[in-house]
């Protein structure tokens, strides 16, 4: 169960590094469509990185420590 439970963590946080890197290409009508300034959206692309991703990984684990 842990096993599955950690995958699935795992591809929570593959799915939110596809979307920052989406980020990428939206044009500022759509940032402002979706409420997003540019600084913003800087600070999510700085975190569209493979230590990103590491570092969801490890503070979803730490809330979950918190949790139980």
């Amino acid at each position: 169960m842990l096993i599955v439970s950690l995958f699935v963590h795992f591809q929570d946080c593959v799915t939110r590094y596809q979307t920052r890197k989406g980020l990428a290409s939206l044009t500022a009508q759509q940032l402002m469509d979706i409420g997003m300034t540019k600084e913003r959206q800087q600070a999510e692309l700085s975190q569209a990185s493979f230590k990103g991703i590491l570092c969801d990984m490890m503070v979803k684990v730490k809330k979950r420590g918190r949790m139980l």
